[in-house]
């Protein structure tokens, strides 16, 4: 199956090449195919990925309650 091209795409490729990368949060509207972008660009990109998905483990949701600052999630 071949998947629709998306923004997402572009800003993968980019975040990838950066030199000054860090890790990656990806948020946004339900079902416009995050999940399914990040899974091709990490097969088409590497040689093993670990996905953690924190919305669907209970435990580990309220671990952004209070925003996406690297510094509060530490």
């Amino acid at each position: 199956m071949q998947l629709l091209e998306r923004k997402i795409d572009t800003y993968l490729q980019d975040w990838k090449n950066s030199s000054k990368r860090k890790p990656l949060i990806v948020k946004g509207a339900r079902q416009i195919g995050k999940t399914e972008s990040i899974r091709a660009f990490g097969k088409a990109n590497y040689e093993s990925v670990i996905e953690i998905n924190f919305v669907l483990q209970k435990k580990f949701r309220a671990i952004f309650d209070n925003g996406y600052e690297v510094d509060t999630i530490i």
